[in-house]
């Protein structure tokens, strides 16, 4: 019986360990992705409940008109470009698959609010001269309407 060199031994040991901890590391990305999608939808929905952003989004809702400038008096510029803002960052996370999709359609009335401010970001676009502008909001409020049309009331 020949005997084992302990070096080679420890090199043994040296190379399950560094398998082993590449592998715990792939574990704890993964689970840190997760991890950051749920602190990312925690962050918006607490958003979402402020006082301000309720207020703002209250008043796009009461809002009777489909005149950009009848609508900035009614809404607040920056009430208009809060509620618009919040829903194209969303739209974003979702189209940039940090948060799903399908979790978000569910989650934010997106069609409801791109039908609202619709002619306000038309008019936006075309004085700014940037005619993909919340486009990320408009193709998920797309999305949603075909598949949960109720949100877009």
């Amino acid at each position: 019986m020949e005997m084992v060199d302990a070096s080679l031994v420890l090199d043994a040991i040296v190379a399950v360990s560094i398998a082993a901890g590449a592998l715990f590391a792939v574990f704890e990305l993964r689970d840190l992705k997760k991890d950051r999608r749920v602190q990312l939808m925690l962050e918006a929905t607490m958003h979402y409940a402020t006082r301000d952003f309720e207020d703002a989004l209250c008043k796009l809702w009461r809002a009777d008109t489909s005149d950009p400038k009848e609508l900035e008096k009614q809404v607040s510029y920056a009430d208009l470009c809060m509620v618009a803002d919040f829903h194209w960052a969303m739209a974003r996370l979702g189209q940039e698959g940090l948060v799903d999709r399908k979790v978000l359609i569910r989650l934010f009335a997106f069609s409801g609010v791109w039908n609202r401010i619709k002619p306000w970001i038309a008019a936006e676009r075309a004085a700014a001269g940037l005619p993909e502008w919340y486009s990320s909001l408009e193709k998920l409020a797309e999305l949603q309407e075909r598949e949960y049309p109720y949100f877009s009331t």
